[in-house]
């Protein structure tokens, strides 16, 4: 017969096995691994990376970042397992490295994992996570000139890049700035959201190959999230002018993202707001 004792220690090593499971998954690319560790309504909150309310979306997020890593290391430690009358909760610390693809660099990220677990006809399974980081830095590349300074400076060029490419219509530079499934949102400021790089460039060879334009980006605020990620806001000011005359000057903030393939870096996503915008119609004939 089994004693509560003896009921607890065996959910407390299931739990504890679900958890390591997680890293193992992650290591080692096997998704569907990773996916015997979540419930599929699973809620996981992983704070400036992103929040996720279900299986599909979360496997598919991590699937595609980890796709342009290298190889990872996560080490999970400490798993705090509590037993309660409403259920299963867990606590473990996590120590990652991240590398990148040619191996040169690395983002070491530490933190813990607060979860609350259910049991379900294929064992415990996470039902709820949140993330709580509290360091993340590159490592590497120190004496070659790289590191986080030069990241930052890249992508300061990067969309450097895109201001003049867009300006001048140089359409094929233009195209290299971002990653091919880039997400645009302009529904901010009275405009579409676009998925794939190719389709916004398709949309705005549409709108603005007859006008002129000016684009200026200014006071970056760029953070580094992982050795091959990164977030950014930028000051903006624009002018349009087209062909009947007519002209947009307006005012606002880029928030992107940036991504590092193993190619340099690309915008992988960009949301503009605006804070003022003046329309001057066509003078009337």
């Amino acid at each position: 017969m089994t004693t509560v004792e003896e009921s607890e220690r065996g959910i407390r090593a299931d739990v504890t096995d679900v958890l390591v499971r997680y890293a193992t998954g992650v290591d080692r690319r096997d998704w569907d691994l990773f996916r015997t560790c979540f419930t599929d309504d699973c809620t996981a909150d992983y704070g400036e990376i992103g929040v996720f309310h279900d299986l599909d979306s979360f496997t598919d997020r991590w699937a595609l970042v980890h796709s342009h890593c290298g190889p990872s290391v996560h080490r999970i430690t400490n798993c705090d397992v509590t037993i309660g009358e409403s259920g299963v909760t867990a606590r473990c610390y996590v120590d990652a490295v991240v590398t990148t693809p040619d191996g040169s660099r690395a983002s070491h990220a530490v933190g813990w994992f607060d979860d609350e677990l259910v049991e379900t006809a294929d064992g415990w399974r996470i039902a709820r996570r949140r993330y709580t980081m509290i360091l993340l830095h590159t490592i590497g590349n120190e004496g070659r000139g790289g590191g986080p300074a030069s990241d930052i400076e890249a992508i300061r060029a990067l969309k450097g890049r895109y201001f003049r490419t867009l300006d001048t219509k140089d359409w094929d530079e233009f195209r290299a700035v971002f990653t091919d499934d880039l997400v645009i949102d302009t529904t901010g400021s009275g405009g579409p959201r676009i998925e794939g790089a190719d389709e916004f460039l398709a949309f705005l060879r549409t709108g603005l190959a007859e006008a002129v334009t000016v684009h200026h980006g200014h006071t970056p605020e760029i953070e580094l999230t992982s050795a091959t990620t990164a977030t950014g806001v930028w000051a903006m000011a624009d002018l349009v002018r087209w062909a009947d005359g007519s002209q947009l000057t307006g005012y606002g903030h880029y928030h992107e993202t940036y991504r590092n393939d193993g190619n340099g870096w690309r915008i992988a996503s960009s949301a503009l707001t605006r804070l003022r915008m003046d329309f001057t119609p066509a003078a009337a004939e």
